[in-house]
């Protein structure tokens, strides 16, 4: 063969890692070739030898004499199987087994079947027709690449020459070459690299002959670093292992983002958004939980979070700052009832937090504004109390005063106010501001009201109050009346109280940026509460999150790597969504990779997901898929329409098809299972001991 075809021989880093015989199993030869297409002659034997060759197997074709000497040359073909193929002899064969069996049923007296068709076979005829085509699609070409000074491993989409289909011989990869294989990342100078364990090659749904060979399973890993700033998609119905991987991600994105820090480097900080509960705690299927990676790693913010461990923080405002009332306007204005009516348009576009000057205005534009927004607020914070929610008892600003509501008055509309009321006692301060004690907000507001209503002119200052926008803006959520109708107001502003935190001296969003830069696990459980509320209270936390990294970029600094982690994407991205560009999702989509932020979503519906979304998720991990719209969508991405019947019949839990950025092709994966073995070595890199392994619950048998 030397001698026909020169320089083809046995290279030694092709022979090392893919075809030596502890790696790999011959099965047979090439009958046929082109450039996409490879049809395999195999026999029975060599199958049965080889454990098997199901449907999507890997397969090598090297043109190298695997026992003579090394060659420049060297190259090995990358084979998938994708079905049979009949040989040119099979209908021949074919009509010779028929012919046999005819005869079968004429020469003997009983003609059942179990008596035709067993009819033995002289040993030629067994063995000709034991022969068997194996289709394949050529996925590219493994070579010995020696430009950098030392040989490497390289690899080439295409095929750029072939030879005489005799000459090739095919071989199944197994134990450390399949694994070698499957975890194959073409080499890119400029991107960093730290290989993890994902899971293990799984061919098909059905493994007993895998099993039977007793052949290792071969490990797959991936490059954590494809997902660090890159849009990752997780596909597949509910309860196909979805949150498993997620989990299994988050776990080795912390691992890495340790050995970073320990490195000197920028730590990865990890953001969940959890509109099921499954991530913040634990469960009897993990039999552990993230937050066990580490309580001074993993942050969990949630409805009703009282402090009682320190790990878990209450979601929510103190509805009484002024520095948080952007945020709770926005809250307040979705629970209303209506979100259409004028009344709660008004109050949404009204300034009621402390404003910030503007270039264009000048210093009494600034301060008439600030004036109004305090008399905004005055009702505001009524309307509140009014609704049950429990004022604080110190100023967020100065922790050592009581509260009071600041508002600006004119002194003899103090007067009058004090005058009229023997309880009510302001605290006057100076430039015409007084404070209002949290127990005399009712009755200032309330005295205010009726006098605006019967004269605004009667009383100095009381007519700032009447023309105020703000403070006309939040009337009728006191009031509950609008114009001569009756308004929801108030009441339905009392099943938001869950999310007011009267002790809270900051915007939550601010410590759950700083925790992310700080390379921690950040878990926003939003199962419990309002799904209105919860889905607002995500989209402002990502909106801050948006504003900061923006803030960092713009000024010309690396903005820190975090990983937004999505589920229910097909509600988030869909094509209708993402025409909005003022849409803090689409936003997210659209500015993610150069705010270094990386996403990864989860959904069952392809098809929910806008396109511009889909064709810029670099890594994607695939499931069962439950319905052929679904699957022909996604076989639109990367060579999926390969997969796509397995997709659809195979039902196995954690049982995926593997694409990611580094990876030239995809590999199918049964994705390793998320559990204290996985969470300790998380605690390693982050040089915490291990925890004792806790067990798993044995669920009782049905009738048991």
């Amino acid at each position: 063969m030397g001698d026909l075809i020169p320089g083809v021989g046995s290279g030694r880093l092709l022979e090392q890692l893919l075809l030596s015989r502890e790696r790999a199993h011959r099965i047979g030869a090439v009958h046929r070739l082109d450039y996409q297409k490879a049809l395999v002659l195999t026999h029975d034997r060599w199958k049965f030898e080889a454990g098997g060759i199901p449907q999507f197997c890997f397969l090598l074709a090297t043109a190298r004499n695997t026992q003579g000497p090394g060659g420049e040359d060297d190259e090995v073909l990358l084979l998938r199987v994708e079905g049979t193929a009949a040989l040119s002899m099979e209908a021949d064969l074919l009509a010779v087994r028929e012919e046999s069996l005819r005869e079968a049923l004429s020469s003997v007296a009983d003609p059942s079947p179990g008596v035709v068709l067993d009819v033995s076979l002289d040993p030629f005829t067994r063995n000709r027709i034991s022969f068997t085509g194996l289709n394949c699609r050529i996925l590219g070409t493994f070579y010995e690449d020696h430009t950098t000074g030392r040989p490497q491993l390289a690899w080439g989409h295409d095929v750029d020459n072939f030879y005489a289909t005799a000459t090739y011989q095919v071989y199944k990869p197994l134990g450390e070459g399949l694994s070698e294989i499957a975890s194959y990342l073409k080499p890119d100078p400029g991107h960093p690299v730290e290989k993890v364990r994902i899971g293990a090659v799984r061919y098909a749904s059905t493994q007993r002959r895998e099993q039977a060979s007793k052949q290792p399973r071969s490990p797959v890993s991936l490059n954590v670093y494809d997902f660090i700033g890159h849009k990752t998609g997780m596909f597949g119905m509910t309860r196909m292992g979805k949150s498993n991987t997620m989990k299994t991600l988050v776990a080795r994105t912390f691992a890495a983002s340790e050995l970073q820090r320990s490195k000197g480097g920028q730590p990865v900080g990890q953001l969940i958004l959890d509109p099921q509960g499954e991530y913040a705690n634990s469960n009897t299927q993990d039999g552990t939980e993230i937050a066990a990676i580490g309580k001074e790693h993993v942050v969990i913010y949630k409805f009703g979070g009282d402090g009682r461990e320190p790990h878990v923080r209450p979601l929510g405002f103190n509805f009484y700052d002024d520095r948080q009332l952007d945020a709770v306007q926005a809250v307040i204005a979705e629970a209303l009832s209506d979100s259409t009516a004028d009344y709660v348009r008004a109050f949404l576009a009204a300034e009621y937090a402390e404003p910030v000057r503007r270039d264009d205005e000048t210093e009494g534009e600034y301060y008439q504004r600030s004036d109004e927004a305090a008399r905004g607020r005055l009702i505001l914070y009524a309307a509140l109390k009014k609704a049950g929610f429990p004022p604080p008892r110190h100023s967020s600003r100065r922790p050592q005063w009581p509260w009071r509501a600041s508002v600006k008055m004119a002194k003899k509309l103090v007067d009058a106010l004090e005058l009229a009321n023997d309880t009510v006692h302001l605290d006057r301060g100076k430039n015409g501001w007084v404070g209002v004690p949290a127990e005399a907000l009712e009755q200032v507001v309330d005295w205010l009201l009726e006098r605006i209503d019967d004269d605004p002119a009667a009383i100095e200052g009381l007519g700032a109050f009447a023309k105020c926008g703000a403070w006309k803006a939040a009337v009728p959520i006191y009031t509950q009346t609008h114009g001569n109708r009756s308004v929801s107001g108030y009441t339905k502003l009392q099943r938001l109280k869950g999310f007011h935190q009267p002790n809270s001296r900051d915007d939550y969003r601010r410590h759950v940026y700083d925790a992310l830069c700080n390379g921690k696990v950040v878990i926003v459980d939003l199962h419990l509460g309002p799904e209105n509320v919860t889905r607002r209270l995500a989209e402002d936390c990502t909106e801050f999150l948006l504003e900061r990294q923006t803030d960092v970029f713009t000024d010309g600094r690396d903005a820190p790597h975090i990983q937004v982690v999505l589920e229910e994407a097909h509600n988030l991205f869909t094509a209708q969504r993402y025409k909005d560009d003022l849409d803090v999702w689409v936003r997210l989509a659209k500015q993610a990779s150069k705010l270094n932020l990386g996403m990864v979503y989860a959904t069952q519906e392809v098809t929910g997901v806008a396109h511009q979304v889909l064709a810029n998720t670099k890594n994607w991990v695939v499931a069962h898929l439950n319905n052929r719209p679904e699957v022909k969508a996604l076989s639109q991405y990367y060579d999926f329409g390969a997969f796509a019947d397995a997709i659809v019949t195979s039902e196995d839990r954690g049982y995926v098809r593997l694409k990611t950025m580094s990876s030239p092709y995809i590999v199918p994966v049964q994705i390793d299972r998320y559990g204290p073995e996985l969470v300790n070595e998380a605690r390693r890199a982050a040089g915490l001991p291990p925890l004792v392994p806790m067990p798993v619950p044995v669920q009782p048998r049905a009738g048991a």
